[in-house]
């Protein structure tokens, strides 16, 4: 057995090994919490009291019988929890199957669920974005996304990213099957998979332009249409204004502008007029994507997805998806030429490997302090500058060479 073998072993092994106790660990975190995914929010909705309302300025509707248990529950562990319904209606809607369960049983079955979805991302991810990645490497990139604090914090709590990302990563893989015959269907589907998947809007509406990049224009305009109609039906449901059901929701997550980990709002304590550079860049990325030539699938994605993570709230736990991002390092890496292109990729490749550590490991070791997240921060943006240089250098190569052909 070579030395490369042993090698790869070995950190199979290790990471296998962390995997399981992350695994295990998060599993028992989120049995014990699981205090994220919004059943309150859905079933206070599904019982006609406004969740907005009571998150904003509480009326005690939320005593009632069906709804209480859930903050009991909290107290009882002396971890009392109050209502932040910043999902749009719409959303909420998509929890309704859940809220017909008493609280106890449900974070059972959204722990189950988001398991399932874990081993969908991984799948989806090795049949869409990172489909011509090094199998070895596939392998252990997966590993390390399970093993991280990212991903146990994200099961632990019952947060929604990896719903949402699994119905994005479905939706994209949906809309690239072939067949003629099927191709109405396909964008249906994709539409209404990608539609799904806005409940972690934050995350996916950037993400989403990916679309729009590939110019998959129906399946777009499909996954806006059940989130209009959603609105207008929590409208009549509430007896409340439509606009109010745009508003409402908004100013709940406005509240949480400065509590991320990161991000814009958080560097910028929770600063009104750092909406205003939320919507610059998510105003530069739908350009980007009418710029970009074609071919780039890989790096626009994760573009899209880096420049999401640090755009609006995002708490450490959602970094789990860096993993993902991969597709766009190791096309850049792969297709970059002699000179200043590879001497960027080569140390792109290498700060996204720790980039990765520090958010899967490093961070954790710090307890997520300030310190900690001023390195994160550093070694976030600094990866992001050198990415956005060497994408940009990849197009302009790629407009040259096809300009010139």
């Amino acid at each position: 057995m070579n030395k490369k073998k042993v090698i790869c072993i070995a950190i199979y092994a290790f990471l296998a090994l962390m995997t399981v106790l992350s695994v295990v660990q998060g599993v028992r975190n989120a049995l014990h919490f699981s205090q994220d995914f919004q059943w309150d929010a859905a079933k206070a909705l599904a019982m006609k009291i406004d969740p907005y309302t009571e998150s904003l300025s509480p009326t005690g509707a939320l005593e009632r019988d069906g709804i209480r248990e859930f903050y009991e529950a909290f107290e009882a562990i002396d971890a009392p929890q109050k209502m932040e319904a910043n999902q749009f209606p719409s959303l909420l809607f998509e929890l309704f199957p859940l809220t017909v369960l008493p609280y106890g049983t449900a974070k059972v079955l959204w722990l189950i669920m988001n398991l399932l979805w874990t081993v969908l991302i991984i799948l989806l991810l090795r049949k869409t974005f990172l489909k011509n990645t090094d199998t070895d490497l596939f392998r252990m990139l997966s590993l390390l996304m399970v093993a991280g604090t990212p991903w146990r914090n994200q099961i632990g709590v019952g947060q929604h990213t990896l719903f949402s990302f699994a119905f994005f990563l479905l939706a994209v893989w949906i809309s690239e099957k072939d067949g003629k015959e099927s191709g109405a269907v396909n964008i249906i589907l994709s539409g209404i998979c990608l539609s799904v998947s806005y409940f972690k809007y934050t995350l996916t509406a950037p993400i989403a332009l990916y679309f729009i990049y590939k110019r998959k224009w129906k399946e777009f305009i499909i996954s806006v249409i059940p989130h209009i109609v959603g609105t207008f039906m929590a409208s009549v449901w509430l007896h409340e204004p439509f606009m109010d059901m745009i508003i409402k929701p908004l100013k709940v997550s406005a509240a949480l502008t400065g509590e991320g980990s990161i991000d814009v709002g958080a560097l910028t304590g929770g600063a009104s007029w750092s909406v205003l550079i939320t919507l610059a860049l998510m105003i530069i990325l739908l350009g980007a994507v009418f710029a970009v030539p074609e071919g780039m699938d890989g790096e626009v994605f994760s573009l899209l997805l880096l420049v999401s993570l640090v755009m609006t709230y995002h708490r450490s736990y959602d970094y789990f998806v860096l993993n993902a991002a991969a597709a766009g390092v190791l096309a850049l890496r792969k297709l970059a030429s002699e000179g200043i292109e590879k001497a960027l990729s080569d140390r792109l490749v290498l700060l996204y490997g720790v980039v990765l550590f520090w958010f899967g490991f490093g961070m954790r070791v710090l307890s997520e302090n300030d310190k900690a997240l001023m390195i994160a921060s550093v070694l976030y943006y600094g990866y992001l500058v050198i990415y956005l240089a060497v994408f940009i250098y990849r197009m302009v190569e790629i407009r040259r060479e096809r300009k010139a052909a």
